[in-house]
């Protein structure tokens, strides 16, 4: 137990360290605002292109890990959505907005330092395939979803073509992309550049969990309780189950990715998840969701941790 407790405790050390910079304001919003997007528009980037253009892209690459993972992340949606939307009542664009917050995990905040102390450098590798389900099917979903929801039944194609134009000028997208075609080239990049992005990909997991923190102070647990709960247990509970009944079907063998797929998983939602809800008008709802769930995940991880037998052993191996 204290093995498991020294993996997750630093990560959610972080994630409080920022609640209370965010208590005391020694940050303002849109500066805490100004930490996420430099996270997600550069640092993580880099930090993704670093591991990628170094892989071997042999071993990273399993279509059976994007089968499963992008199966149980749409089934996880499809589920929340029918449930908030016949259910309870919700209408199209809530229902989409929610539902998002049980098929969306934090790969980038909270999955790569959780991995990467598990793993070692290896767990760039379903990091990034995780980012490609995200990236490529869920969260265009959810964008298309929301938007029929706002507007009722209107043309699909100028909704998709809309998504697709966000999906090329994504940097987290472009960076798995170009990380894997100059591991694929052989090609390697002059070193002071390649110390440069390195430096940068270092900046990313603690800033990110601190931003997080600092972005859950200021939100209020007054929403709707049951919509809270719903979403969190699709989280926490549904969106794993899932992962863990497809690889009856489809088996990933390698242990590291049948490991790591069932834990990130596990993890909260992605942290745009209140951002993502406000165009559907549910943006309060969604972030305590977000603060309830990440909260409850630092038991819930250490109880699917222990379930699959993640030991302090595999860290220190992973290190080596």
């Amino acid at each position: 137990m204290l093995a498991l407790l020294s993996i997750v405790a630093p990560v959610f050390l972080l994630i409080a360290l920022g609640y209370g910079l965010g208590r005391i304001r020694l940050f303002t919003p849109d500066q805490v605002r100004g930490f996420g997007r430099f996270v997600m528009l550069v640092a993580l980037p880099a930090l993704v292109f670093n591991a990628l253009s170094t892989a071997s892209m042999g071993k990273v690459f399993r279509p059976d890990y994007l089968l499963v993972y992008a199966l149980a992340s749409v089934l996880s949606f499809a589920a929340g959505y029918v449930w908030f939307r016949y259910a309870t009542g919700a209408n199209g664009a809530v229902s989409a907005a929610r539902a998002l917050g049980m098929g969306a995990s934090n790969t980038a905040f909270v999955g790569l330092p959780v991995l990467s102390q598990v793993f070692g450098a290896a767990a760039a590798g379903p990091i990034a395939l995780n980012m490609l389900v995200e990236n490529i099917v869920v969260l265009p979903l959810v964008m298309v979803s929301i938007e029929a929801g706002r507007q009722g039944h209107g043309p699909l194609v100028p909704k998709l073509a809309a998504a697709g134009r966000g999906l090329l000028r994504n940097p987290l997208l472009i960076a798995i992309v170009a990380g894997g075609l100059l591991s694929v080239s052989g090609l390697v990049l002059p070193m002071p550049v390649m110390k440069a992005v390195r430096l940068l990909a270092g900046a990313s997991a603690p800033l990110a969990l601190v931003t997080i923190g600092a972005s859950l102070a200021g939100v209020s647990l007054s929403g709707l309780r049951g919509a809270i709960g719903a979403i969190a247990l699709g989280k926490l509970v549904l969106h794993p189950a899932l992962v863990l009944a497809i690889l009856l079907v489809v088996p990933v063998g390698d242990p590291l990715f049948h490991t790591a797929i069932i834990l990130l998983a596990a993890m909260p939602m992605v942290s745009i998840f209140p951002l993502m809800a406000e165009p559907a008008g549910d943006g309060k709802t969604c972030a305590a969701a977000l603060l309830v769930t990440t909260a409850a995940s630092f038991f819930t991880l250490i109880a699917v941790m222990a379930m699959l037998g993640v030991r302090m052993a595999d860290v220190t191996g992973a290190a080596g």
